[in-house]
């Protein structure tokens, strides 16, 4: 009878047909030449914190180096190991593509911040205005300000992009930015590729010295496991 007090945590589906796994208390669970890597653990150890996520990530990480993988959300759970396989099977034949798609790259991710936006809203914030008129004036010069900046920066990152998009097998442009970032983005770099794709983007930053550029990885592919619409 089994424990209902356990469940099975996924973490990856990965290509499991020439190496394996030697990573406790996480082992896989196969079906023909794929598997997912799990844990067994009781639900009172189910504490979603940010000690957990990190861990969580830092297990997808050790198994990015030895695996072509698709991570799992943090917090896929299922009932048991029957439960895991009968996903396997559902979903084998979009695993088996995805995972050939995904062989030998992973994942940088870019943020770009406008450095002269940041000094500019700086320095207006020092400004005391006088009166009302003043006060409205200098919202309206601000609000032109930033819409001119907003159009040279969008050329600018729009350039940027399509450059690395060249080096990149597929890349993800995320719509919602904030604050003094003016883009963010995920790009899909094979692993021969990777020292160009970095070389490239410290060249770039060179070339825009106005702009921040914060990349991160590499990372296993988060942003590029979900089936094409």
């Amino acid at each position: 009878m089994p424990d209902e007090r356990m469940l099975t945590c996924m973490y990856a589906i990965v290509d499991y047909s020439a190496k394996r796994l030697n990573m406790k208390p996480l082992y896989p669970v196969t079906y023909k030449d794929i598997a997912a890597i799990v844990e067994t653990t009781c639900k009172e150890r189910l504490i979603f914190d940010r000690q957990a996520v990190i861990e969580y990530g830092a297990a997808l990480d050790v198994l990015n180096e030895t695996f072509t993988l698709l991570p799992c959300r943090f917090g896929t759970f299922l009932q048991d190991e029957k439960a895991v396989l009968q996903v396997l099977r559902e979903h084998y034949v979009f695993y088996k593509k995805k995972l050939e798609e995904l062989r030998d790259k992973q994942e940088f991710g870019l943020k770009i911040l406008s450095e002269k936006s940041i000094q500019v809203h700086s320095e207006n914030n020092k400004k005391q205005s006088k009166d009302g008129k003043e006060y409205l004036l200098q919202k309206f010069y601000e609000y032109r300000e930033d819409e001119e900046q907003k159009q040279v920066n969008q050329k600018v990152v729009d350039v940027i992009h399509e450059e690395l998009q060249k080096l990149s097998s597929m890349s993800v442009k995320n719509a919602e930015i904030s604050g003094h970032v003016v883009f963010s983005g995920n790009y899909l770099v094979g692993k021969k590729a990777e020292s160009f794709f970095c070389s490239k983007v410290e060249a770039l930053q060179r070339m825009y010295p106005e702009l921040k550029f914060l990349l991160t990885g590499p990372w296993p592919p988060y942003n590029f496991v979900a089936e094409k619409s």
